[in-house]
């Protein structure tokens, strides 16, 4: 297995180990090669959807579960280097996975402790899980979709929420909802159950096949079953729970930089015509375009290496008992997301400075690299971010374990539903309620 990740050509690479390895790179590969296609188009059902289908029943998105449960046995950072892998082909198919790789990851961590989690049999049967828990009102540490139970003694689900990536592509939802005394809880309903309404509405200027639109559930029936409260407050530190879910975010621009780095290199030694005042007759043996070139492979590979750390900190925390956790993914996680999303910009920029005219021709897709990378690096305000590790340098305060948004008096007292317990209470689903872009 090569080190460099800028080196990984299979699947094997980042330790999957299963009999259909050539087949599921076959898939990737599809994906790779149409991406600027479907981007341009936008459209989700020129195949990408079949292809994320084709990898679930090949099995690769349940990698993350051991073997005796139907998965590869990944590890942790294995599992964020598949996603970087992915991410490489295409951007789309990363962030759309999102909730189902942090569904895998946390059904592995339960089989780890010798417990089970309900989503094991069906992750590996292929069926694939997305998140619901952005809601566009609301103040800060409220969750307006509600889970009651009728006069028949029925529990129903009811709500609309905004920005709920892969949906389109998934089987199962998980949705963030308040019961009556507003505790959070987190249900889990078939995507095509009655009363479940998706929308393809996500109009964002990147990630455009993610499906991130809006979902409303009227009068869903939830089997109690599948209900899940306190579990982050009983097995890991909230804010390793909140890493996990923003290092798939890192994970998806590290897959940018690497694919912009692979689209310049190909794209410049397809060229045989050249400027009259440029340095060499062909574009390749320019050293100015290598100087840039080379500027754009440092820049992946900081990129990666930066990701790749945050992930082996946080694998190792979270493979710790909850006392003996120290937080130091989460640290590692938070400062990767000032350095990343700015490298990455940077890289997507510079690409077009290696040529002419057409280097912008629509159907290259060469912008989607930094429309794909400035959508995501909006989720999570660097500048937040900075503040809060700029306090902990200088006054050593905890950083954030949860990120709401919504209105409300800076610096009032959180709503009962936002206080310690409940906050627990929500679990790995809700620190993605924070996203203010999407």
């Amino acid at each position: 297995m090569p080190e460099d990740l800028l080196a990984f050509t299979s699947v094997a690479d980042v330790g999957v180990a299963l009999a259909n390895v050539a087949e599921i790179d076959e898939v990737i590969g599809r994906i790779a090669a149409e991406s600027p296609a479907r981007d341009h188009d936008r459209d989700p059902e020129r195949g990408l959807r079949a292809d994320v289908r084709e990898l679930a029943r090949l099995g690769l998105t349940a990698a993350r579960l051991p073997v005796a449960a139907g998965g590869a046995g990944l590890t942790y950072p294995q599992l964020v280097d598949l996603q970087i892998l992915l991410a490489r082909a295409d951007a789309n198919v990363t962030q759309s996975l999102r909730t189902h790789f942090t569904t895998s990851d946390r059904a592995a961590r339960a089989i780890a402790r010798g417990e089970t989690d309900a989503a094991t049999a069906e992750i590996a049967a292929g069926l694939l899980f997305a998140g619901a828990t952005t809601e566009g009102a609301g103040e800060i540490g409220t969750v307006g979709t509600t889970l009651r139970t009728d006069a028949d003694g029925i529990l129903r689900l009811n709500g609309r929420k905004a920005y709920a990536t892969g949906t389109g592509y998934a089987d199962r939802i998980s949705v963030l909802a308040s019961d009556e005394d507003g505790r959070h809880l987190v249900a889990i309903v078939a995507a095509d159950a009655e009363g479940v309404a998706l929308h393809d509405d996500w109009d964002g200027v990147g990630q455009r096949l993610t499906t991130s639109g809006t979902v409303e559930f009227t009068d869903v029936v939830v089997d109690p079953e599948r209900v899940r409260v306190g579990e982050g407050s009983r097995t890991d530190r909230l804010g390793n729970l909140d890493a996990v879910l923003q290092l798939t975010h890192l994970a998806t621009l590290a897959g940018i930089a690497l694919r912009t780095r692979d689209d310049a290199i190909a794209w410049l030694r397809s060229r045989t015509r050249n400027f009259s005042h440029a340095s060499t007759a062909v574009p390749a043996d320019d050293p100015q375009l290598q100087e840039r070139i080379g500027t754009l492979d440092g820049l992946a590979q900081a990129v990666v290496a930066s990701v790749r750390t945050a992930a082996a900190l946080l694998g190792a925390d979270l493979d710790r008992p909850l006392a003996e956790q120290t937080g130091d993914g989460h640290l590692a996680v938070t400062r990767a997301q000032i350095t990343v999303p700015a490298l990455v910009q940077q890289a997507a920029q510079s690409v077009f400075d290696l040529g002419g005219g057409s280097l912008v021709d629509g159907r290259l897709a060469l912008d989607r690299h930094w429309r794909n990378a400035r959508t995501l690096s909006n989720h999570n305000p660097v500048h937040l971010k900075a503040r809060a590790l700029g306090e902990r340098a200088l006054v050593g305060s905890d950083l954030p374990e949860i990120w709401y948004v919504g209105t409300g008096r800076l610096g009032a007292s959180a709503p009962a539903s936002a206080t310690a317990s409940t906050r627990a209470s929500a679990t790995a689903s809700t620190p993605a309620e924070k996203e203010p872009a999407r």
